[in-house]
């Protein structure tokens, strides 16, 4: 039986993972001739298990590259515009009102809503459906293989921006799961919440679960996106059972139980991991970079990612159109991207793990935390980490 020949696509840019971080790079890299790629392993729409909350970061940053972004994804109806957190601790709230507003989207539209902003505004060739299978470079460039196809993609320089599972991190970044940076968490959805207002995402802290905390934020229909994380090294050396542990956290929180008495779960409980920002590791290399997930740019305190991978995103195009500009791919040229990653995020990752290590260490501190917590400074300083 004869072999299948295989299937050879030339570009300049091929971008793994058509998540929020590889739309913001295909985005950024509209209107330059250059010949874009963007492959992802699933068909469109999928869902992707997530908090889904959307810090302002996110939209300015896609508002910067389309300038109508904001406005059309305001109108979008699986948007809701969040103006207030409310954080619960020992029957008391912390609030805050955010002079920016931040955004929930389930990421079944949310993803979906992006890819097709790609489709429209730009010439990028879209491959949904297509599984990387092995990707090597040399001096000519990236060579990516498709899962069970013939079908060989090759470019010049490639973005790693399929999550927390990268095969581009694995394979060039000799990245593995630290379970001291990681955060295993579970999620789903709810409704006939008590109060649940749709402007304000909140969160409910409890000592006994080792500084972490339920999130609660309010998606479209009445819904809201319930769920609870841990560090993967605790979940692991103390043997815990994550959705036992999301169901005990209601009972010891009154807050919680008299919020969800009449709630009603609309999803099942799912599980899923994020590499935090705590632990970085190598952003780039001889003809490649990494953004969001794939980096570990999640936020240590909040877990939030959906802003830093989109920024990331974009801050590889740039690092591209430099590339180009010098046709010089290799790694050394490369460490302008990580430069300009650890001022624009990283410094601020940092920040917020030395706040969460110190609150894990010191539980008594988030009874200080909440007593300065009335103070307008020490709010925004306190946001500013998140």
């Amino acid at each position: 039986m004869m072999e299948k020949v295989a299937e050879i696509q030339d570009f300049d840019v091929i971008i793994i993972g058509a998540g929020p971080g590889g739309c913001s790079s295909a985005l950024a890299l509209k209107g330059l001739g250059l010949k874009v790629a963007l492959i992802d392993k699933s068909e469109f729409p999928r869902d992707k298990v997530c908090g889904e909350l959307m810090h302002r970061k996110a939209v300015e940053t896609l508002n910067s590259i389309i300038p109508e972004f904001e406005q059309e994804f305001k109108k979008f109806p699986k948007t809701l515009v969040l103006k207030h957190t409310n954080v619960h601790f020992k029957g008391k709230v912390l609030a805050f009102d955010w002079q920016n507003e931040s955004y929930t989207c389930p990421r079944l539209y949310l993803d979906n809503f992006l890819l097709e902003t790609v489709r429209q505004q730009t010439s990028t060739a879209i491959f949904t459906g297509h599984q990387p299978n092995q990707i090597t470079r040399d001096e000519q460039g990236i060579t990516v293989s498709i899962k069970n196809s013939n079908k060989v993609f090759k470019g010049k320089v490639l973005i790693g921006a399929d999550g927390a599972h990268s095969i581009v991190a694995k394979q060039f970044a000799d990245k593995t799961l630290d379970r001291k940076h990681y955060l295993g968490a579970v999620r789903a959805y709810y409704t006939n919440i008590t109060d649940l207002k749709p402007d304000t995402s909140e969160v409910f802290f409890n000592t006994k679960f080792q500084l972490n905390y339920v999130w609660v934020f309010p998606v479209e229909g009445n819904k809201a996106n319930v769920g609870f994380g841990m560090l993967s090294s605790d979940i692991s050396e103390k043997k815990i059972n994550l959705k036992e542990t999301f169901y005990e956290y209601f009972k010891h929180s009154p807050e919680l139980a008299e919020r969800f008495k009449n709630a009603e779960p609309v999803s099942t409980l799912e599980g899923f991991g994020v590499p935090l920002g705590s632990s970085i590791g190598t952003t780039s290399g001889d003809r490649f970079m990494l953004i969001g997930d794939a980096a570990s740019l999640s936020n240590p305190l909040s877990g939030t990612g959906i802003g830093n991978a989109v920024l990331s995103g974009k801050l590889a195009a740039e690092q591209i159109i430099k590339c180009f500009e010098a046709n010089d791919f290799s790694a050394n040229f490369m460490k302008q991207y990580d430069l300009v990653l650890k001022k624009a995020i990283v410094d601020n990752l940092m920040s917020s793990y030395r706040t969460q290590r110190l609150l894990g260490k010191m539980p008594f501190m988030l009874d200080v935390v909440f007593g300065l917590g009335r103070f307008e400074k020490i709010k925004k300083y306190i946001q500013s980490m998140v």
